[in-house]
């Protein structure tokens, strides 16, 4: 198995942990960050957004077409890194970037991203984008 379906995997496996877990446990989503969804109504945002999403990247990644598969990867890429710089400027407002949760969560989504990177790359390898 080649790099590239090493790293798509991981992205896959990441997210679809992620979606599974909310869509399982999802009061668990907001007690890790000290809140809570007491009610069904909050538990059903819970899994719509951190289970959907999480495992519509997953499967848009397995579903791709190889003509499809650069520009899923960079949408994935895209978002995974936007989540990771959205929590560092949530630190930077409230001053405060602890290792748990915040941190762990900005190093997962910024792993995410780069796996996703680098598999986009290897997607396209035929020809090398200028300056890489």
């Amino acid at each position: 198995m080649g790099e590239r379906r090493v790293l798509e995997r991981f992205v896959v496996a990441g997210y679809a942990a992620i979606g599974a877990g909310a869509a399982v446990l999802p009061a668990a989503v907001p007690a890790v960050f000290g809140g809570s969804a007491g009610t069904p109504e909050a538990r059903t945002e819970v899994r719509a957004v951190y289970a959907g999403i999480p495992l519509a990247f997953a499967v848009s990644i397995l579903r791709a077409t190889p003509g499809e598969r650069r520009g899923v990867l960079a949408a994935v890429r895209d978002a995974s890194a936007g989540m990771a710089l959205a929590r560092l400027c949530g630190a930077a407002v409230e001053r405060r970037l602890p290792l748990w949760p915040t941190g762990a969560f900005v190093a997962l989504e910024a792993a995410l991203a780069a796996a996703a990177h680098r598999a986009d790359d290897d997607a396209g390898n035929t020809r090398r984008r200028p300056g890489r």
